[in-house]
């Protein structure tokens, strides 16, 4: 299931790289509901723009959970609120650690950010962390920090870095395979699961096509 917005406006979103593609309607939860029913629901990813922002979320959720006993994940989200009871997994995009150097990015402080980390995992969220190398923004240094975070929530939870892909009009360049080297070698020596991508902009459009092509197609 796709959602189409967000609650922050980051300069660097990736999303910024492709043309608008604002759904002509939207679906209301009966619709949402009725639409779900036609598949046979294994598993609910709900992606975005923010998945958290979604109307009625929780009704979807429970659904999905109580209904159809299927698994629910969020793929990507700023944390900048709490998933309703039931979903299974978070996948966590967290643009920086350093207060100042996020609100750069985003706009938004990250302080209830961090605690809404802690706080999923200590629901019992399966979480999936990323962040973006940016070179002479988010830094090896930089990074480091976030791995030094995100070994404090659990040892369970990976770190996932992507390489920055420019977006029109900013400062900042894409790294390079040893700039990202060095970001993982500094993120693993707090902890042991980092891995890393560093994707064009003509690889990222044609996931991306691909994901939200392959989410319609399976109803999720």
């Amino acid at each position: 299931m796709c959602n189409y917005g967000c609650n922050w406006d980051c300069s660097i979103c990736s999303y910024r790289l492709r043309e608008d593609f604002k759904p002509r309607r939207f679906l209301a939860l009966d619709q949402i509901l009725e639409e779900l029913s036609s598949y046979r629901l294994q598993a609910l990813s709900v992606i975005g723009g923010e998945p958290m922002t979604v109307p009625d979320l929780d009704k979807i959720v429970r659904y999905a959970k109580e209904e159809r006993g299927a698994r629910v994940r969020i793929a990507h989200s700023n944390a900048s609120m709490m998933p309703p009871d039931g979903v299974d997994e978070v996948g966590v995009s967290l643009r920086a650690f350093s207060k100042r150097k996020h609100q750069q990015l985003t706009g938004a402080q990250n302080t209830k950010v961090l605690s809404n980390i802690f706080r999923m995992h200590d629901r019992g969220i399966r979480l999936k962390l990323t962040t973006i190398l940016i070179p002479e923004m988010i830094d090896a240094k930089e990074i480091e920090e976030i791995a030094k975070f995100v070994a404090q929530v659990g040892s369970d939870v990976p770190l996932h870095i992507t390489g920055y892909i420019p977006v029109p009009g900013l400062p900042w360049r894409r790294p390079t395979r040893d700039e990202m080297a060095d970001a993982v070698i500094s993120a693993k020596k707090h902890m042991p699961r980092v891995t890393c991508s560093i994707l064009t902009v003509k690889e990222y459009l044609s996931m991306s096509e691909k994901y939200s092509l392959h989410s319609a197609q399976q109803g999720v």
